[in-house]
């Protein structure tokens, strides 16, 4: 019986985790975000980026082409 109960509560962490704590890593709403007229190899990747801006803040962010 104890084994079950200690399966739920893992099960149960993992998905708070899954759907709390995740969310942290995957950066800001995109949302409001227009393109940019730049466009650059990154040259660490050798993938072609994108520039977005949020003009009401300025923020910028990088996309793969």
């Amino acid at each position: 019986m104890a084994a079950v109960i200690i399966v739920i509560a893992a099960g149960l962490l993992a998905w708070l985790y899954a759907r709390f704590d995740r969310k942290r890593y995957r950066g800001k709403a995109s949302a409001g975000q227009v393109a940019t007229g730049e466009v650059f190899r990154d040259p660490a990747t050798g993938k072609v980026m994108r520039v977005y801006e949020d003009p009401a803040t300025g923020a910028r962010e990088y996309r793969e082409e």
